[in-house]
């Protein structure tokens, strides 16, 4: 049950779910999901992110999604993040053919940079690559005492994920 996040593209759920390309208005979004209800039991439902013309939210196994349109109105952001209070196993959430949750966040910049373009190293529990932008909301590693820096970077998993991309509105037809 692996999410896909396809930078420039969009992103590619879990079988049998649909492929969401950016650009797409609320409307079609919410028509290409509303057949596979069974598999969203909480449903799509309407979620606030500032900043947005329209956001959706639902729940799969061990994570929340959240897709946002810009002010064209087409789909413009993905976020998935871990959930804390759904004990189900989340799928890996994978960009650019890595799992992004899946790697302690000094490995999976070190994963990203084999790719080619340069990645900063993770930042406080932030790492941001071009339109990908990571979080660690939990099990953040602690600041070090000002004046001295840790031997060892303390390891730590990033939980939360956005892909963002601004669009043309006729490039998603």
């Amino acid at each position: 049950m692996t999410i896909d996040l396809l930078p420039g593209h969009g992103v590619r759920l879990p079988a049998p779910l649909p492929e969401l390309r950016f650009g797409l208005d609320e409307g079609t979004v919410r028509a290409l999901l509303a057949p596979h209800s069974d598999l969203l039991p909480d449903g799509v439902r309407p979620v606030f992110v500032c900043g947005t013309s329209w956001a959706l939210g639902f729940a799969l196994p061990g994570v929340g999604v959240t897709l946002s349109g810009g002010d064209d109105g087409g789909l413009e952001a993905v976020s998935v993040g871990r959930s804390r209070n759904d004990d189900r196993p989340a799928g890996p959430v994978g960009y650019l053919g890595i799992d992004v949750f899946g790697w302690p966040a000094h490995e999976l910049a070190e994963a990203l940079r084999t790719l080619g373009p340069p990645v900063p190293d993770p930042d406080h529990g932030t790492l941001r690559h071009g339109p990908l932008h990571l979080h660690a909301s939990a099990g953040r590693p602690p600041r070090p005492a000002p004046g001295r820096k840790p031997r060892h970077p303390v390891p730590y998993h990033f939980d939360f994920a956005s892909l963002h991309h601004r669009t043309d509105p006729e490039a998603a037809r």
